[in-house]
């Protein structure tokens, strides 16, 4: 996700982080890609740090194939990729995927001023050398959900689990066997999912 240019930070050796490897910016402070200490350091290129492993990816794709096929001729969008959104307080977020109400999503050159009705994310691309990975999760929702979404499912690929939040509700954790409410009569079983296709 690119995000406008903010003054270089310093490392302790002197050297400037470029802008490229801002991931998102949260009350106006950049975030930075995971990783991209080893970008600084020459022992990786930005593409490996920014690329996906076959699950990550995969997932990304069959879950917008799904929603898409699933809320066809409904009042729905379906966006895939790091779709960058304006939130409040300077705050600058990119989503994995995200389900629009169709007067709320405009085409444009620009990243979104409305909300999403729902947001599902897969896994931490953001560094959190400043805090955890968790706590980086939790403000990313509680953010999510400030602006406007009602609905947010974040998927961890490495232990198997999805959290789901919402403003109303325990944010709660589970395993992939769950069947997960995500909008209207859409369910979906990652674990069933993700077994469906290894048996292929």
């Amino acid at each position: 996700m690119a995000v406008e240019t903010f003054p270089k930070k310093e490392k302790q050796t002197g050297q400037a982080v470029p802008d490229y490897l801002i991931y998102e910016v949260v009350k106006g402070k950049p975030i930075y890609y995971k990783g991209y200490k080893d970008v600084l350091n020459k022992t990786k290129t930005f593409e490996e740090i920014t690329m996906e492993s076959t699950l990550q990816a995969w997932l990304k794709t069959y879950l917008a194939n799904m929603l898409i096929n699933a809320l066809f001729n409904k009042n729905f969008v379906v966006v895939a990729g790091e779709l960058g959104l304006n939130l409040q307080n300077k705050t600058k977020r990119g989503a994995d995927l995200s389900i629009f109400k169709k007067e709320n999503f405009v085409l444009s050159a620009g990243f979104s001023n409305l909300p999403p009705e729902i947001i599902l994310e897969i896994d931490v691309q953001a560094d959190t050398e400043n805090t955890t990975e968790m706590d980086y999760v939790l403000e990313k929702i509680k953010d999510y959900l400030d602006f406007g979404v009602k609905k947010v499912f974040w998927i961890f690929t490495k232990t198997r689990k999805v959290m789901v939040a919402t403003e109303q509700e325990p944010w709660l954790t589970h395993s992939w066997n769950l069947n997960l409410d995500i909008i209207e009569d859409v369910k979906i079983n990652l674990l069933e999912m993700v077994e469906k296709q290894e048996k292929k």
